[in-house]
């Protein structure tokens, strides 16, 4: 293999008597190059984004959520749940009761997820890093406080100096609607505004109000040790993987064990095809590009004819004089794709040290962060080449199959 690669190195950066195989060989080489860059960039554009919007969402996501498959409310006495809660790996715990109400504040109203939750929460999340004011403090003494996100507020223009506390209206669940008096139908409590949090995401900072489950309970109609789910914190040196199986085991078909990506399925799905859409569609163009070896191959072999001639007369054998000109094409993208895959790292990390293109253009803006989000995986740096040398051996491969049966 090393004497027909030498050949083939000599063709590629020797002079040839027609210039244009010279500049179509280039041209061929740039398209590579950019289209190889371009899938480098875009794919680590989406694993940046998804990983900030990871991170925003698990300043609320447990390690693990547990709820029924049919139904909305079980018991934490149950004992398949008390023998989870014990698991050595469970780290926290907690009880979480959550449904949906009307906060009221004066004449602005809207609906909200009330999230009953107990003292375990703000050490199962990080929601006391995402506070903007006050403090994440559901009951003191026996008081009961609300907290809700930076946007509900400015919703319902509340703020933690009011003195009017907020309004919430729940529909029991064990009573039905009388028409003549549906008031009657309706649970109605009023909390003080104690903190409010701010993860700059809108779908979060808007939709939920937390509350002391017990609270919750009371509110909505529920028992003593009645939940909505059941969150936890896993130790961090547990496979999270194995940890999950083993509590589906544990609670049988009839609850739904999910881990933090599994929580926002849909929204992760769509990224992902997001980006493998775009990846296909940046393959495409890469094959366009690589098509160009074909003519620039083809020409080169017209060209050499003498030279081929030469070559069978020494003993050259027909494999070894396509392998030639299989290798001579081969690395042209080979050029190309190192070229533009080193070229697309370099920007990626240009653009993780530096933040050299801006999210918002001038002054302080509404975004989590004030550059794009760039996050380079190595699978996917390893696909592309794969993908582009691959591409590059197939189309090389068309022009030697003609030029062996032109010989024939």
């Amino acid at each position: 293999m090393k004497l027909p690669l030498f050949f083939a190195l000599r063709y590629l950066f020797s002079h040839k008597d027609h210039n244009a195989i010279n500049i179509i060989s280039a041209i061929c080489a740039g398209g590579i190059c950019v289209a190889t860059l371009a899938l480098v960039c875009v794919l680590s554009g989406y694993n940046g984004f998804q990983q900030l919007i990871r991170g925003l969402y698990n300043s609320f996501d447990p390690d693990i959520q547990i709820t029924l498959v049919e139904g909305k409310v079980f018991n934490v006495s149950d004992e398949r749940v008390e023998k989870v809660k014990s698991l050595d790996f469970v780290r926290e715990a907690c009880d979480i009761m959550e449904e949906n109400a009307l906060i009221r504040s004066k004449d602005r109203q809207t609906m909200v997820s009330v999230k009953g939750v107990t003292d375990a929460y703000a050490r199962l999340t990080h929601v006391r890093d995402v506070m903007q004011a006050g403090a994440f403090v559901m009951r003191e003494d026996e008081d009961n406080y609300m907290v809700i996100g930076g946007a509900l507020a400015n919703q319902i223009d509340a703020g933690l100096g009011f003195m009017r506390p907020l309004s919430l209206y729940a529909p029991k669940h064990d009573v039905k609607v009388n028409v003549a008096n549906p008031e009657k139908a309706f649970s109605e409590a009023q909390l003080f505004l104690i903190g409010i949090y701010g993860t700059n995401q809108l779908e979060i900072d808007s939709k939920y109000a937390f509350v002391d489950i017990d609270f919750a309970r009371s509110l909505f109609g529920y028992g003593a040790g009645d939940v909505t789910s059941l969150e936890l914190a896993l130790d961090d040196a547990v496979d999270k993987a194995y940890a999950q199986r083993v509590i589906t085991e544990i609670l049988g078909p009839s609850f739904t064990v999910k881990n933090k990506e599994e929580q926002h399925e849909g929204f992760y799905r769509m990224m992902k095809i997001e980006k493998w859409i775009s990846f296909l569609i940046l393959i495409f163009i890469l094959l366009i590009a690589v098509f160009n070896v074909m003519g620039s191959l083809t020409m080169l072999i017209l060209e050499k004819r003498a030279d081929i001639t030469t070559l069978r007369n020494l003993g050259a054998t027909q494999g070894f004089v396509r392998r030639v000109f299989l290798l001579e094409g081969w690395l042209i993208s080979v050029f190309g794709t190192l070229v533009g895959v080193s070229l697309g790292l370099l920007l990626c990390g240009l653009q993780q040290w530096f933040g050299i293109i801006k999210l918002n253009s001038g002054g302080e803006g509404g975004f989590v962060v004030d550059a794009y989000p760039i996050c380079v995986r190595w699978s996917d740096v390893v696909l592309i080449l794969l993908s582009s040398l691959l591409i590059g051996l197939l189309i090389s491969w068309f022009p030697t199959k003609y030029m062996a049966k032109s010989e024939k």
